[in-house]
């Protein structure tokens, strides 16, 4: 018969204990101690990455500021750059769902870029769990003062006057700026020729510089140059005035075949957020954007404050993702 050898030490009390407990949690399974995790998030601080400078770097800053303390932890911003936002929006598809990773969804990187990049790492309607919209910002027809033209209607006669011959600048081909450009010049009849830069802010230098001769611009890029006289505003996208530009009419006012939606700026998290993470994430965000104080931050960078939430973002992006998907596939717009 084998002999089984038998240890010669003692087993103390506790060890027999935590060896009971790790039987137990075995046995199990992973979920209660997932459970546990998810009932107190957040315990560490959150990465909130953010795939563009500028504007939107700006809010994610004032978001990991009055959103932090509302979740008790703080939060970090993180720039992933480059692709359009497809680089940063890949890596927050990618993260794992715990709700310690979420990042910021915009017009740009949700509903043209993923058409004009191969591969983007992403799929609008499914890589997501939608959080809600921060702010929306309407973009504004600006022009050179140096053009002699004050009025929309001005403008559209000028450009049908001298076909091909007028430039128009974006921060970028095939981003939401390139995009309602090319659809107001479909609707109206224009046809000019479409010089890229990097930024907003280039784009705005070449309109003074001389180089084009209009934009469609994200009115908190431009308002200070737009209200210092350097730039001429026209027509403000949208059924309204916007609050920033109170004597800018909207397209809508002056009876423009052109439709434009308006940027939004949200924050989105992995597929498959636990739903206990996500009643409180979505709470915390529900609070900051029900904070007259948050709101007043958000105006005066030229945004106007959203209250729109998790299903209804979801809604917001596919619907805009295929009116621009669509433009981009009748124009044969590519990222080249």
């Amino acid at each position: 018969m084998r002999h089984i050898p038998t240890s010669t030490h003692p087993i103390s009390r506790r060890t027999a204990l935590g060896g009971l407990g790790a039987l137990g949690a075995a046995a199990l399974g992973a979920t209660p101690l997932a459970s546990l995790a998810q009932s107190d998030f957040p315990s560490h601080p959150i990465t909130l990455v953010c795939p563009f400078g500028g504007a939107v770097d700006f809010l994610a800053r004032l978001i990991a500021y009055h959103l932090g303390p509302r979740l008790n932890t703080s939060i970090v911003v993180e720039q992933r750059l480059g692709g359009s936002g497809t680089i940063g929006m890949a890596h927050i598809a990618r993260a794992n769902p715990d709700g310690y990773t979420l990042g910021m969804g915009t017009s740009t990187a949700m509903t043209s870029a993923p058409f004009l990049i191969k591969n983007p790492g992403y799929d609008v309607a499914t890589s997501f769990t939608y959080l809600g919209i921060i702010q929306t910002s309407r973009q504004v027809l600006e022009v050179s003062p140096a053009l002699g033209v004050n009025t929309l209607a001005e403008f559209i006669a000028l450009a049908k006057s001298k076909p091909g011959q007028l430039n128009f600048g974006s921060s970028g081909i095939g981003n939401s700026i390139h995009l309602a450009a090319e659809e107001f010049n479909s609707a109206v009849g224009i046809k000019a020729v479409h010089i890229p830069f990097k930024t907003g802010q280039e784009t705005d230098a070449a309109i003074i510089g001389g180089e084009v001769q209009y934009t469609f611009a994200s009115v908190p890029t431009s308002i200070g140059l737009i209200k210092g006289g350097k730039l001429k505003a026209l027509v403000v996208t949208g059924d309204t005035r916007d609050p920033s530009l109170p004597d800018v009419p909207s397209l809508r006012e002056v009876g423009s075949p052109a439709a434009l939606p308006d940027q939004f700026f949200g924050m989105v998290a992995p597929a498959n957020l636990p739903a206990p993470v996500f009643d409180k994430l979505s709470k915390a965000i529900r609070d900051m954007q029900a904070d007259p104080v948050f709101q007043e931050a958000v105006r005066k960078g030229g945004g106007i404050p959203s209250q729109v939430f998790g299903d209804d973002f979801r809604k917001i992006v596919v619907n805009d993702s295929q009116k621009w998907g669509a433009l981009i596939k009748r124009l044969g717009i590519t990222a080249n």
